[in-house]
């Protein structure tokens, strides 16, 4: 396969159209169904089929266009290879994180190594974590920015910072009758107050009978709640966004657990009531990501390397910086 093969007929396989196809490659329609025709008559076999809208693959086509999406990252990893021999003059480095992260954590980082390697190309992906986590065993970032416990064995993990959780309650609900020494505002998470030190955990068997609306895919949470018989499945709610969940907590509709980064540096003014937790999941590992036993990009590991240098000077995520 040539690397214009690869190219084409990969684009159509995504595309599933023939004049989307050519218009992403930036040839004409005649040209592109022109070469596959000659590509399939050199193969003797059919890859896509006409009959349908979209068209969509053969058998023989989800074997060709299997093999060129391999052939195809092994090409990029040669690529990236040779140019890390220009000492970072050139490149790419494809980052993947939930939106949250990219918008309110990353962006320091970001500039910080765009000022050390402007050449470098950076491409941030947002999706959910699950996505995010089949998107890197596919080879198609280079690395992710996640949370909590990564279960998938072809991924290596390394802890960069940690974060803490807490119950958010709606203002309005009666949970925080009689709970006044428990609570929480922003502001003693934001700046550290000594309240935030002093105040007491709630146990999470005080507040199972509580609507929630959880993490979709998140099932540590729900694995947690599920324990207890009090626990009403029935009346949670799943999201794919922390930040959605935020929401739904500060119009009153639900209960959520939401990670102090978020409290800190999402820009919100108004707040729930917060609760610390006493419980296994308050705590967990915000970690990058990456394939095993494949090439990481010399751009990948330098943005790995000064990461941990900013977290370890406490400039990370400084508001005043």
């Amino acid at each position: 396969m040539t690397s214009q093969q690869l190219e084409y007929i990969i684009a159509l396989a995504d595309e599933r159209s023939f004049s989307k196809a050519s218009q992403k490659l930036l040839i004409s329609q005649p040209a592109l169904s022109q070469f596959v025709k000659n590509l399939e008559t050199e193969l003797n076999v059919q890859l896509f089929d006409r009959s349908t809208t979209p068209i969509k693959l053969t058998y023989a086509g989800e074997l060709y266009v299997s093999a060129a999406r391999k052939i195809q990252t092994i090409l990029t990893e040669l690529d990236n290879e040779l140019k890390d021999l220009t000492i970072l003059h050139i490149g790419k480095l494809t980052i993947g994180t939930i939106p949250f992260r990219a918008s309110c954590m990353l962006p320091k980082s970001i500039v910080s190594f765009k000022k050390k390697y402007p050449g470098v190309d950076i491409h941030i992906v947002e999706n959910e974590e699950a996505n995010l986590e089949s998107l890197l065993t596919d080879s198609r970032l280079d690395l992710c920015i996640l949370s909590g416990f990564i279960h998938n064995k072809l991924l290596q993990t390394e802890a960069l910072a940690q974060e803490q959780l807490y119950l958010a309650v709606p203002n309005s609900s009666p949970f925080n009758n009689g709970k006044g020494a428990y609570q929480l505002s922003a502001n003693d998470i934001i700046y550290d107050s000594s309240t935030l030190f002093q105040t007491p955990p709630i146990d999470l068997s005080d507040c199972v009978k509580e609507n929630f609306v959880l993490i979709q895919n998140d099932d540590t949470i729900a694995g947690e709640l599920s324990q207890f018989p009090e626990f009403r499945r029935q009346n949670t709610m799943y999201t794919d966004r922390i930040e959605t969940a935020f929401s739904w907590t500060l119009a009153g509709i639900a209960c959520s657990f939401i990670p102090d980064t978020l409290i800190r540096y999402g820009n919100y003014q108004k707040h729930p009531v917060y609760y610390k937790l006493n419980t296994s999941f308050a705590k967990r590992d915000i970690l990058v990501a990456y394939k095993k036993n494949r090439y990481l990009p010399k751009a990948a590991s330098e943005y790995i390397l000064l990461l941990k240098q900013l977290i370890g000077c406490g400039t990370w995520l400084s508001p005043n910086e």
